[in-house]
């Protein structure tokens, strides 16, 4: 349902602007700069049992609101490099586990996740609208408060992959929607003793769908 209403909200922006007049000058152009601030959702993800010292067995982060902004240099009409700081503000919550009369999604803490990030992004079209894929890696971090023990802030690597469309007015003004996921390395635990060479690595990974604007100058 979720994904559906950011669907039709999409679909109604670009008939509503290529309803306009369309013009003939490329939107993205070779050295400008863009400005997008965005706003939108970010999905749960988990936290494996093992991952962290706060809990023993395995928890989720709740569905929270994200915002922030990105701020781009377009090296050529089609690769631009990209920096993201974005702030969300979730819950840590029992895990879901499927059983019957089974508890799940109780508040257990509160969580903030902050990423900063860079970004190769890569546009296939140069006029009114521009669909992309972007990768990149950087750093989240993580600053729990939990109630069941004290916890202090951790900075991880992150990885993300993303796609999206870039709705311009006009050479310097547009819209922009977007959905991306990020992977954000948590440990390396010895899952096998001391006699066999067993790891368990665990991720905390979670997907974004977002809107914003778009400042091209």
């Amino acid at each position: 349902m979720k994904i559906r209403i950011a669907g039709l909200a999409l679909a109604s922006a670009v008939a509503a602007v290529m309803g306009s007049p369309r013009p003939a000058a490329a939107q993205v152009r070779a050295d400008t700069v863009e400005i997008s601030p965005f706003y939108g959702r970010l999905f749960g993800g988990s936290f494996a049992r093992g991952s962290n010292s706060l809990f023993q067995e395995r928890v989720d982060a709740d569905d929270a609101n994200t915002y922030g902004v990105r701020v781009g240099f377009n090296a050529t009409e089609s690769l631009e490099l990209e920096l993201q700081a974005s702030r969300t503000d979730t819950h840590f919550v029992s895990h879901d586990s499927g059983n019957v009369f089974g508890s799940s999604g109780d508040r257990l803490g509160d969580l903030r996740i902050d990423y900063l990030l860079g970004y190769g992004t890569f546009n296939f079209g140069h006029r009114r609208l521009v669909p992309y894929v972007t990768i990149g890696g950087g750093v989240g971090r993580l600053q729990p408060s939990a109630t069941a023990a004290p916890a202090s802030d951790t900075t991880r690597f992150t990885g993300s992959l993303g796609v999206g469309l870039k709705v311009f007015v006009n050479p310097h003004f547009g819209l922009r929607f977007d959905g991306r996921g990020y992977s954000t390395y948590l440990n390396t635990r010895d899952t096998c003793g001391h006699f066999d060479n067993c790891n368990d690595t665990h991720w905390l990974t979670n997907e974004e769908l977002t809107g914003g604007l778009v400042f091209a100058f």
